[in-house]
């Protein structure tokens, strides 16, 4: 039974550092996104979800999407910067 329960322990503990991990850093979004131009004087991305725009911008790291510009620049992004890029936008009240 004390396995069990350590073994419990340890799950909720490597899924609470999982989830830390991916709910990105808006300050290092903030820097990331300091060349985005476009996004920054429209935007379109302020306030949207954090799970929209993760997908959306591995989408396009992927290749998918008819921006190619966007599949250029997310091809070239980690996922930890793309978790601190949604993040950031996320963070950003909408226009």
């Amino acid at each position: 039974m004390k396995r069990i329960a350590v073994f419990f322990f340890a799950l909720v503990l490597c899924g609470a550092a999982a989830a830390a991990l991916a709910a990105g850093d808006a300050a290092k979004g903030e820097q990331l996104a300091k060349g985005c131009a476009c996004h920054k004087s429209k935007g379109d991305l302020n306030g949207k979800d954090v799970a929209t725009l993760t997908a959306a911008m591995q989408a396009f790291k992927e290749g998918k999407g008819a921006n190619k510009a966007m599949i250029f620049i997310m091809k070239k992004q980690s996922d930890e910067n793309i978790a601190d890029l949604a993040a950031y936008y996320a963070s950003l009240p909408k226009k």
